[in-house]
């Protein structure tokens, strides 16, 4: 069951800094989409092929992390 909790936390912390930017998570974030755009699993929409998360809400997730690695 933590596991679940934990993924929703990561979601739920993408979607906030999303929302609302703060410079230290965008610098992050900036860096991960770049890596993310760069990939051959990113799909249409900016959907990650393999985990199927939003990229742009899911680079802004400090605790999240690439499913292949790339980040």
């Amino acid at each position: 069951m933590s596991n679940i909790n934990d993924t929703l936390n990561q979601i739920y912390d993408g979607w906030k800094n999303y929302i609302f930017p703060n410079k230290k998570v965008e610098e992050i974030a900036k860096q991960r989409i770049k890596l993310c755009l760069e990939c051959e699993k990113l799909k249409t929409g900016n959907f990650c092929g393999v985990c199927g998360c939003w990229t742009p809400a899911k680079v802004r997730s400090e605790k999240s992390t690439c499913p292949i690695k790339k980040w």
